[in-house]
């Protein structure tokens, strides 16, 4: 079967330019249907792109025949519109969501175990996230190997519960300006990229659902 779990989709024309937000289900061998929401269906082409977000094999996007339109009525007087959407050819592929990062601006409180000791109450800044980790700076010189745990604040979107993060590397000077805003990159904060570590299923399917939604909104902005 061409996806295996995908709730979320973006429709774009053949010249890639954004169309709108659908909702998939009925997934069957060769097409889905998808629910549409706020607009004409007569203003949507019958050949499209459609780039679909699926939690196990990533971003897909297909060339797509739209067929059968008709009112959701399970959304009745909410101007929605349902449509069998027919898989064509396969156009690109992302394969999971560990692969895309998404930019944020997160402010946390970490503690750690280090070589030299235990340190705790270190602010530090977020600036990145990936399903399979985050690019953070702050003040404190950690070094590769050592293990920082943290918070995500309750009001970002992101799973609220202690986390474990191993720093892989420490982010040098002419990479870190381009990855996070000029006020931080011209302090003296230093920067780390971390994998997460013991991260339980369900928070790491939280943190892939936050990653696409940001990732959704961000490709919206670019259209």
């Amino acid at each position: 079967m061409f996806l295996i779990d995908c709730k979320q989709a973006s429709i774009y024309s053949t010249q890639n330019e954004y169309l709108c937000h659908a909702a998939v289900s009925r997934i069957e061998e060769d097409s889905v249907t998808l629910t549409m929401g706020g607009l004409d269906n007569d203003l949507l082409p019958s050949k499209v792109h459609v780039t679909f977000f699926d939690s196990v094999k990533g971003l897909i996007t297909y060339s797509c025949d739209l067929l059968d339109f008709r009112p959701a009525e399970h959304l009745s007087g909410q101007g929605h519109v349902c449509a069998r959407c027919v898989i064509n050819e396969q156009l690109a592929l992302v394969q999971r969501r560990r692969d895309i990062k998404v930019p944020v601006n997160i402010s946390v409180v970490l503690s750690a175990r280090t070589s030299k000791g235990e340190v705790s109450n270190v602010l530090a800044t977020i600036w990145n996230i990936s399903a399979g980790g985050i690019l953070f700076t702050c003040s404190h010189p950690f070094n590769e190997g050592d293990v920082v745990e943290f918070a995500f604040p309750a009001d970002s979107g992101l799973p609220s519960v202690t986390l474990q993060a191993e720093i892989l590397r420490i982010q040098d000077r002419s990479s870190l300006l381009q990855l996070v805003s000029s006020t931080a990159g011209e302090s003296q904060l230093l920067g780390f990229g971390c994998y997460f570590v013991h991260l339980p299923a369900q928070t790491e399917a939280q943190i892939r659902n936050y990653v696409f939604r940001q990732d959704l909104i961000r490709r919206r902005r670019m259209s």
